[in-house]
């Protein structure tokens, strides 16, 4: 046989990059196109750059189908062959490529002669001697061909069959895994070659899926396949750093990969300018579910969209989930246009994900559920490993850990009671991945996750990656951290160009182990240098010697990329490089993507790159200096910054090899890749170098640990050398102990001895005096060798085989935080008596207690006031120093020291002291038996004690739990009761359950009886149900029940009996739940014995006889209330009128603050003649308002918007907001920038809107009232509020947008009870800190106002909050701050404040108290 010019040798072995592959369903051959790698790329090199001058473009009439040509796409010219003409539109085949192009005739033009004299770049193949037992392909088996694009692989070349072109090509890897699948099967060689032949030459009438069809067609196919996104498949088992961009449920999580989010965020503002500004387009709009579209979001930002429904109808809406976002909303129809082509290249890299430690059941997950796995997640920056992918659906299972390595997963569903499975481990030893890193597939290459059981001698054969031999975009070769390669479903990847992202970014990807020789190009610092690969120098040198050529004479173009060629200010050479900022500006900062150097540079340096100067990737890649920490200290960082140039230098010069051992991958800030790397030569290691150099700056990670003053901390106190320095550690930071504990034992198991000599301040593992290992620091060689103790705060002498210096590989246990915290006591004298400080001591070491932050010290210090229950130690302190000082004045100094009790003490605690009191709270499960419109969330603190903390109560403990038991009997029948505990004694409590200023339970904060409890009920819960005992069971009786949100057994008492149905009390939490008879158990007499872990309590010195609250007090009295340590203080019982059980009148303190004060402005007293005559306020208002329109009633002074519910702000909380409806500063409307709710109500709006009228509606409509109003420009159905009628017309406020209209009474609805138990989702506004009756506004203020917020993203805080004078709604005054700025100080130039004659001439008053003022002074 003889070869074929152009074509491979039949019987040769050659590699090949696949770039599509195509299933023929009629014959079940497998359709490749590859690159064929034989040694030609600078050949077609050279054609491409000669081909970018044509020889002229074509006329109007030119051109007929077989014509060769070329055709311009993105600026570039490509070689092409006509292959049919339809009116002004021109079907291309793109020859180096193999791929269908539509154009018209401006964009074709004539190449010379020589143009075509080689051979396509891109051959069609058939894959060799497998044939598909079925016409449809199993879905694994498509998976794993749809993965091949890409990869690169050896294959023999069977045959080539002429005049077709066509190369059967054996590729045995392939071939085999296929078998493997069950999906093919072997055929012989010459049998093979008779099918294709058959297929070749049947007529095309034979089969309307002919293999016979063109190369053309088939590819047309492709092109249709290609207007779809592209979704990457990620390899299996890895760690990826991820930001959750949705949340509907745990098992619909959407994702976006961290390391795009910039090439992301690039794409998305593309894509809101252009169709912004394009008017409508000539293609049709998408109609189809599934289509890929433009869509404008109802916060104004044009999104990729996928369709979601049919569009059925022009002017209706129709859902549609963005992309990018995971994000899906009701679009109206016209906001929907067709995507282009471009905009479709970029993958789309955000994934539906679920955690994988939930399966799902059917479980109906509840809105607190929901809400609480939101506050995990939704927008947070997190890491997932993914496990595996569903076989059903495209969703991938994941484990989510936060930045601590905490497992978000394993949080969640403790917290709604479900037990946690088994996860990856992030702490891998010996050199593993850290668990900031994500974890690589090492130097075993995958195909995918359905190749994982290929044979160890096939799989190597598979070369992850891409040649340089043909151009592709991002689309077709994108790396992820680690060295994973994302694969497209679809199978059908764009060619191109590289994207300038994929050319900054270049392909320098390395496998986790892997070696690389490189030249060290750039060092800003030990943790970001820039190497090259040795490998490309000949390339870059070429590249540089003809970017220096081309750009000597070349004239400016205006910029249009961020990859552009710089000219570099000290050498006036010519470099590619990448704008990083001031784009716009004089100045540019430039960074040089093959050196890794940043310059700034004129802008008349800065030159558009010419595309044949994108073809070599980016030579410089980001590396940082493996397992080196980042000193704080200025001097040390610049110390180990000339030590690592001394290392770089000394290899260098030695004229020896220089090694990057990729060591991890990961991302920067700026989700670019970073190699985690040490820099090796012949006789050195960097990394070990600079540890070595720098031991004695080998420190801890010492943290704050997020305490900020003002804030309370559980903790326990561990060691102590006075009142003014002892130590502690939180409560809430348990599990990182234990986790330092487990680094320990790991280190300890491994029996290797560090070669790092120990020296002052190093780092070490010692054995402390309960004669365990803990972390510490040397602080003393000599005479003695003693350690500081960095997790307990206490310094020891230690013998010298109770030591270890620490590895300094050992990272974990260096990156952990230092687990003691230094405190002071507040407010105590700086010379204390010794026997002061042993008294402390003794009483504080090994204990729990509460620490209120009242400042910080330079060193991280905290100087706090100490609490033990309610006894405040500061004040014990200072006590004893004053008895102390007493005694030594009347020289009586005693042996040993003796408390003092604190005032207000009942008498039973006086004999001892509740300092000694060790309250071990085991972690509470927070598990409340809950009714949703009822109670609010957990308020138990969830702590966890550290594995070294002392056990055991303490008498004071015992005689405080006594004094609870000591008390009356109530109306709870059985139950001991707890009546009589507060009125000498003021307790510290949670709210529990929370209705209102007359009904709420509190639960006590110590709760250790709790536990009990729990642990006894559900023990009692798995007996036997006692058929007797429900019998005798009635209102008052207490019982066993089953909490059906949680499966848990819970002490409670039954409200009420209803047949086969338990209305109960659950009497440990407060709240009410509906018990089925069969969930009932009686209760043994040890559950009997303790008393109620909550009581029912209401606000002393509110008599609900005498006036009401308002509408507001609910939600306001819930927020100051939840999740927030009290103290009450009852001070009378009464019983309940409807629940047999005591109800106390109490005052609450919370922070200092007496709550009951602070809800007297929410108290409306009845008038003398309304009490007299004891009318309720609702007959009042029934009467006014006529038959049953109370609800739509408003006075002047009363909630607004009546019905709709406020929004519910904090006070100085931050809310991300839209802009909606601007007027001025003084009047503007925001819009949350979180539209689940918007989307909820406008769905549920058009709903409503298709009701029939009801007439006599709009006849009881007036100010203030809710309706549902027909907005004109639109056709929509939107929630509003009436503002005044205007004889048959309402002009309104759409309370959801901010803006107002005047609409036909006709066009008026009710709203449905599920749109008002909505909160409006705008809110009106005007800026704080600018007083109308001080000054004015400058006439342009209102353009520069509107101009600073429309279209932005805000960040609002709400400062305060009051009725507006002229609509029924609340204005909030506020702060706006946009990237940075503050609004209000920009506005602060419209400003003019009037003068003090002004306002005296304005109001008289103001200038009589100016004038008192004056003469006072």
């Amino acid at each position: 046989m003889c070869s074929i010019p152009g074509l491979p040798t039949p019987g040769s072995e050659v590699p090949v990059l696949i770039t599509r592959v195509n299933l023929n369903p009629s014959y079940g051959l497998v359709e490749l196109w590859v690159n064929l790698d034989d040694g030609r790329k600078h050949v077609y090199e050279t054609m491409r750059e000669e081909i970018q001058i044509p020889q002229r473009k074509f006329y109007a009439t030119e051109g007929k189908p077989g014509d060769l040509c070329l055709v311009c796409i993105s600026d570039t010219w490509h070689r092409a062959r006509i292959v049919s003409i339809e009116m002004e539109t021109f079907n291309v085949f793109l020859i180096d490529q193999g791929k269908p192009h539509t154009a018209t005739s401006e964009a074709l033009a004539w190449g010379h002669c020589d143009s075509f004299f080689l051979p396509p770049e891109i051959e069609s193949c058939i894959l060799a001697n497998v044939l598909s037992l079925e016409n449809n392909q199993p879905e694994k088996a498509n998976k794993f061909l749809t993965s091949l694009p890409g990869k690169k692989f050896k294959g023999l070349v069977q045959h080539v069959l002429m005049p077709d072109r066509l190369i059967l090509l054996d590729i045995p890897i392939v071939s085999k895994h296929m078998c493997k699948l069950g999906s093919a099967q072997k055929i012989p060689a010459d049998e093979f070659k008779s099918l294709v032949l058959k297929c070749l030459h049947l007529p095309k009438e034979e089969s309307s899926e002919d293999f016979h069809k063109s190369l053309e067609q088939n590819l047309n196919v492709g092109s249709q396949l290609s207007k779809q996104y592209f979704y990457p498949e990620l390899f299996m088992d890895t760690l990826e750093i991820v930001t959750v961009t949705e949340v509907t449920d745990p098992l619909n999580i959407f994702c976006k990969l961290q390391i795009f989010s910039k090439a992301v965020k690039t794409l998305s503002e593309q894509i809101h300018q252009y169709y912004e500004k394009c008017s409508d387009s000539e293609e049709a709009q998408p109609q189809t579910c599934g289509e890929p579209c433009a869509a404008k979001s109802t916060n104004g930002r044009w999104h990729r969209s996928m369709l979601k429904q049919n569009i059925v109808t022009s002017d209706g809406t129709v859902e549609v989930l963005h992309v990018d976002e995971g994000k899906t909303e009701l679009i109206p129809v016209g906001d929907i246009k067709p995507l282009l082509v471009k905009f479709l290249r970029m993958p789309v890299v955000t994934y539906l994900c679920s955690l994988n430690e939930i399966k799902d059941d059917g479980r109906e997950w509840t809105v607190n559920e929901t809400d609480f796995l939101k506050s995990l997640l939704l927008n947070q920056t997190v890491m997932a490993w993914f496990n595996h992918q569903t076989e059903t659906q495209d969703v991938y299972c994941v484990t989510l850990y936060a930045a601590n390595a905490e497992c978000i997963s394993n949080c969640f569903m403790e917290k709604v009671g479900l037990i946690p499975h088994s996860r990856p481990d992030l702490n891998v030893q010996n050199g593993s991945i850290n668990s900031t890193f994500l974890t690589s597939i090492g130097d075993e290459s995958k195909l995918n996750g359905d190749v994982d059981e290929l044979p160890e001698e096939t799989k190597n054969q598979v070369i992850n990656g891409s040649t340089d031999d043909a151009p592709t975009s991002a689309t077709n070769d994108i790396h992820i951290k680690g060295g994973s390669k994302y694969q497209n479903h679809n199978g059908h990847l764009s060619t191109g160009f590289p994207s300038e992202e994929h050319i900054a970014c270049g392909n320098n990807v390395f496998t986790v182990g892997s070696t690389v020789n490189v030249k060290v190009s750039c060092i800003e610092g030990q943790h970001k240098f820039w190497c090259q690969t040795t490998e490309n120098s000949d390339s870059l040198q070429h590249l540089m010697k003809d970017i220096q050529n081309h750009y000597a004479s070349v004239h400016p173009q205006p910029l249009t990329e961020s990859i552009c060629v710089a000219r570099h200010p000290d050498n006036n050479m010519w470099y590619r490089a990448r704008i990083i900022a001031n784009r716009h500006s004089p100045t540019v900062d430039v960074r040089f993507i093959d050196y890794g150097q940043t310059q700034k540079v004129p802008l008349q340096d800065v030159q558009l790159i010419d595309p044949m100067f994108l073809q070599l990737k980016a030579q410089a890649f980001q590396c940082c200096l493996f397992n080196q920490k980042n000193p704080t200290d200025v001097t040390l960082q610049n110390a180990a910054l000339v030590e690592f140039q001394k290392c770089v230098d000394l290899g260098t010069l030695s004229n020896t090899e220089v090694k990057c051992v990729v060591k991890a991958v990961t991302s920067d800030d700026e989700g670019l890749l970073l190699n985690m790397v040490d820099i090796e030569t012949a006789s050195h290691s960097a990394s070990k170098l600079l540890a070595q150099k720098c031991a004695q700056s080998d420190v801890y990670n010492y943290f704050t640990h997020n305490i900020e003053v003002g804030a309370k901390e559980k903790v326990w106190v561990t060691s102590s050398e006075s009142v003014n320095l002892f130590y502690c550690q939180l409560f809430k930071n348990s599990h990182w102990f234990d986790k330092v504990m487990e680094n320990v034992a790991q280190l300890l198991n491994q029996q290797q001895c560090s070669d790092q000599p120990l020296g002052l301040n190093s780092i070490c593992l010692a054995k402390y005096s309960d004669d365990q290992w803990y972390r510490g620091q040397v602080v003393e060689m000599s005479p003695k060798l003693k350690v500081h103790f960095v997790d307990f705060g206490d310094t020891l002498e230690v013998n010298k085989m109770d030591i270890h210096p620490c590895p300094t590989e050992a990272s974990m246990i260096r990156s952990i935080p230092v687990q003691a915290v230094p405190l002071g006591l507040f407010d105590i004298p700086a010379e204390i008596l010794p026997e002061v400080n042993r008294w402390f001591a003794d009483h504080a070491v090994g204990h729990n207690f509460t620490i209120s932050v009242v400042a910080q010290e330079e060193k991280g210090k905290f100087i706090v006031e100490l609490f033990d229950g309610s006894l405040n130690v500061n004040e014990k302190a200072r006590e004893r120093m004053a008895e102390m000082k007493q005694q030594l004045t009347d020289q009586q100094l005693p042996n040993s020291s003796k408390l003092t009790t604190a005032p207000n003490v009942p008498q039973e605690l006086m004999e001892v002291s509740e300092l000694t009191k060790t309250t071990q709270q085991n972690r509470v499960h927070s598990m409340f038996a809950r009714d949703d419109l009822q109670m609010g969330s957990n308020s138990t603190p969830d702590t966890s004690t550290p594995k070294s903390f002392d056990e055991g109560n303490t008498p004071a403990l015992e005689a405080i739990i006594e004094h609870k038991e000591n008390v009356t009997e109530t109306s709870v029948q059985s139950y001991k009761s707890d009546s009589e505990v507060a009125q000498v004694l003021k307790e510290e409590v949670y709210a529990s359950c929370i209705v209102g200023p007359n009904y709420f339970w509190c639960q006590y904060s110590n709760t250790e009886d709790l536990n009990t409890v729990s642990k006894l009920a559900q023990e009692a819960g798995q007996i036997q149900q006692d058929s007797i005992f429900l019998e005798r069971l009635e209102p008052g009786s207490p019982c066993l029940a089953l909490f059906s949100s949680d499966n848990q057994w819970y002490r409670a008492q039954v409200i009420l009996k209803a047949g086969n149905t338990l209305h109960v009390v659950f009497i440990d939490y407060g709240n009410e739940s509906e018990v089925d008879i069969e969930n009932v158990r009686s209760l043994p007499q040890s559950l009997l014995d303790i008393a109620p872990q909550a009581f029912m309590c209401h606000l002393k010195d509110f008599n609900e006889s005498k006036g009401s609250w308002n509408d507001e007090v609910y939600d306001d009295f819930y927020n100051l209330l939840i999740n927030k340590p009290l103290k009450v203080t009852i001070f009378n019982m009464e019983g309940h009128s409807e629940i047999a059980v005591p109800q106390y009148a109490v005052e609450i303190e919370c922070d200092k603050v007496v709550i009951n004060r602070l809800m007297q402005k929410y108290w409306r007293p009845f008038s003398t003649e309304q009490s007299k005559n004891e009318t309720p306020l609702k007959e009042t208002q029934d009467t006014e308002t006529g038959g049953n329109v109370t609800h739509f009633h408003i006075s002047k002074g009363n909630t607004s918007t009546c019905m709709y519910k406020k929004p519910n702000f904090s006070k100085n909380k931050a809310e991300m907001v839209h802009a909606t409806s601007i007027v001025e500063p003084y009047f503007f409307w925001c819009q949350y920038i979180n539209t689940e709710d918007l989307c909820k109500v406008i769905q549920l709006a058009q709903e409503a809107g298709q009701s029939d009228q009801d007439m006599t509606f709009a006849e009881t409509l007036g100010p203030g009232s809710p309706c549902l109003a027909l907005f004109s420009s639109d056709n929509q159905w939107y929630r509003a509020q009436v503002i005044r009628r205007v004889n048959d017309a309402f002009c309104v406020l759409f309370v959801d947008y901010g803006n107002e209209s005047e609409v036909d009474i006709k066009d008026v609805r009710s709203l449905p009870q599920s749109l008002l138990e909505i909160a409006p989702q705008a809110f009106l506004c005007r800026l704080n800190g600018f007083n109308e009756s001080k000054g004015s506004w400058d006439d342009k203020a209102s353009d520069g106002f509107y101009n600073l917020l429309v279209d932005k993203p805000l960040k609002l805080t709400v400062f305060s909050v009051e009725d507006h004078p002229e609509i029924e709604v609340s204005q909030f005054s506020v702060e706006i701050d946009y990237e940075g700025m503050v609004v209000n100080v920009a506005m602060q130039k419209y400003w003019k404040p009037l003068t003090e004659e002004c306002l005296m001439m304005e109001n008289p008053q103001i200038g009589l108290k100016l004038l008192t003022t004056v003469k006072l002074l």
